[in-house]
């Protein structure tokens, strides 16, 4: 992702014409957008424009951790729950980030509506009050209306969250204007066609494509051009997977290895089925593994 927001959509020049106000607000902040639309670089500009600046900006994923982490991250503890005393994240004077909080136990939902509420939090198997010092941002796929209405928040933390403000980025398909200055950005990131504009039906062809992950897709596709041609890359669904997954671990990023696994597991089956006229018993063998074994994989595309 760029370290800062490129486009110049209306909706994107909105946010960063608000960006000072958002860093000075202490208040809890709520982000929201689909996968890979800059959430985390948003809430990483508005940590950089803060007064918290000087302290390292704290980001806990609850979709990757397990419960355990989840509970010693929020709320801290003390021993026999844990060797030695641990202070809760919230505690820290930062900017701190709950990515998909939807993500945690009731148990743990709860404690952190409490928090908030309070501005206080209480360590596990403990009874002292320590203050919240940190400038909160939470960051969901769908807003907190929605995600209470699938079950995912209980009542009292989903109404506190809408009353904070709500920033939302908007997918690149609703902004594809600002493609081809992302792709230019990201072109000179990875030093392709060094000095020369790109080519136009390429810009076109990054305009149409949908781009489920966003900038996050699109920059690593991009990535993608440095070891071959466009005209195969696009063909390349896996090639894009892996560069995301390089990108991710170069960038510090959280990711799901399983999910990314998955991916490249799947576009390689359809292309040995294509090659093998949808043959399943010639594409296993192909692939050196047993029909039950194919039927697996494409029975959990269903």
């Amino acid at each position: 992702m760029p370290d800062y927001l490129i486009g110049g959509s209306p909706a994107i020049r909105r946010i960063r014409a608000s960006l000072l106000n958002l860093s000075a607000n202490t208040s809890p902040l709520v982000i929201i957008g689909e996968p890979g639309v800059g959430k985390s670089l948003l809430s990483s500009r508005i940590h950089a424009h803060s007064l918290l600046n000087d302290r390292e900006l704290e980001t806990v994923n609850f979709k990757i951790l397990s419960e355990r982490d989840q509970r010693v991250r929020l709320l801290g503890g003390s021993p026999p729950e844990l060797p030695s005393t641990r202070r809760s994240i919230l505690e820290l004077p930062t900017t701190v980030v709950l990515k998909y909080i939807d993500c945690a136990t009731i148990f743990l939902q709860e404690r952190l509506a409490e928090a908030i509420a309070k501005r206080e939090i209480i360590r596990l198997d403990t009874k002292d009050q320590r203050p919240i010092r940190c400038k909160l941002i939470f960051v969901f796929n769908d807003s907190p209306n929605e995600l209470f209405r699938k079950g995912h928040f209980i009542p009292g933390l989903s109404k506190m969250l809408s009353k904070f403000q709500i920033i939302e980025l908007p997918p690149l398909k609703k902004r594809k204007e600002d493609i081809p200055e992302l792709a230019q950005h990201f072109f000179t990131q990875f030093q392709i066609q060094r000095n020369k504009p790109m080519d136009r039906n390429l810009v076109k062809l990054l305009q149409y494509n949908k781009w489920n992950e966003n900038i996050l897709e699109l920059k690593s596709f991009i990535k993608t051009l440095q070891v071959i041609p466009d005209e195969v890359a696009l063909q390349q669904k896996d090639r894009i997977e892996l560069a995301k997954m390089n990108l991710m671990i170069e960038e510090g990023r959280e990711f799901s290895l399983r999910d990314s696994i998955t991916n490249i597991e799947t576009s390689i089956v359809r292309y040995a089925l294509n090659k093998q006229s949808e043959n399943q018993v010639k594409a296993a063998q192909s692939l050196g593994i047993s029909d039950r074994g194919i039927r697996r994989i494409l029975n959990s595309l269903k």
